[in-house]
């Protein structure tokens, strides 16, 4: 297959022209947050997927996934709403300096609805691969002095030098579609880098998302190489990113058995999950 044809097959596959009808939430974000016109919302939206997909052909931008904040309602997010809400000095019990890093950030469309919601943005972070996400993201929410923090940075890269940034800020991760897709010593790359993120002394972080998982966790074939998992391996990787790291993790990892992946390169056995990685105290 000439190169011109395989670029075709996979617009075929993973890029979808028209705007999703189940979308209503993001709509909202837009005319609440940015204030933009409803009649103007359609146009901006078919605008910025099309300098995004310029940027990276990724099925979540092709099949407009990352305007699904429907998500944002599982009990991973509502624990972390929980946990933020309550500024250090406040009257709860805690006091707490929970902050939230958002990798792989996309346009910062999380963090925008956390601000929505009520969250202080100055408690809340992203990055991503593609500084352009960033820039197309503030332009698409009309906040480029919104108060939040964005590093564009490369996870796989130890030494980035852009990251140091955010060492030593972190409590709570939010990581959707991204360990699928690496190979699993690239994923005990990127966990070893988001302990650098952490606040000293923290012991019960929680690292969260969702992503393409499986019942028999394997390394994927094709084009682009990554590892698959179910709960068993997912402990098993981080039960090996504690080790060198001097932490101590539980996973926990839950399937929608309801869904089949229809993503090319994905088989019979692989579902979407959702997982939970809890920061255990030191023994």
């Amino acid at each position: 297959m000439s190169p011109e044809s395989a670029l075709e097959n996979w617009k075929r596959l993973t890029y979808i022209d028209e705007l999703p009808e189940d979308i209503v939430l993001f709509r909202k974000l837009l005319e609440d947050y940015s204030k933009v016109p409803p009649s103007e919302i359609d146009e901006l939206l078919l605008n910025t997927r099309k300098k995004l997909w310029e940027v990276a052909m990724y099925p979540c931008i092709g099949r407009w996934s990352f305007l699904n904040l429907r998500n944002m309602h599982d009990d991973h997010f509502l624990t972390a709403f929980e946990r933020l809400k309550n500024p250090a000095g406040s009257s709860s019990a805690s006091g707490s300096t929970d902050t939230l890093l958002d990798i792989g950030c996309c346009v910062g469309q999380v963090l925008r609805k956390l601000v929505r919601d009520g969250i202080e943005p100055t408690r809340l972070f992203g990055t991503d691969l593609h500084p352009e996400f960033i820039t197309i993201g503030a332009e698409l929410f009309n906040d480029a002095e919104s108060g939040l923090t964005f590093v564009a940075g490369d996870m796989l890269n130890p030494e980035d030098t852009a990251l140091k940034e955010l060492d030593g800020k972190i409590t709570l991760v939010h990581a959707a579609n991204f360990f699928h897709l690496f190979k699993w010593e690239e994923q005990v790359k990127v966990g070893t880098r988001i302990t650098r993120f952490l606040q000293p002394g923290t012991v019960d972080a929680v690292i969260f998302g969702r992503q393409i998982g499986t019942h028999k966790p394997r390394e994927r074939e094709g084009r682009m190489k990554s590892f698959l998992h179910n709960e068993e391996s997912l402990q098993k990787l981080w039960d090996e990113i504690g080790s060198e790291t001097g932490t101590r993790w539980r996973v926990d990892v839950s399937f929608n058995e309801e869904r089949q992946v229809n993503t090319p390169g994905f088989g019979e056995e692989d579902r979407y999950i959702r997982f939970g990685i809890y920061q255990l105290p030191p023994q």
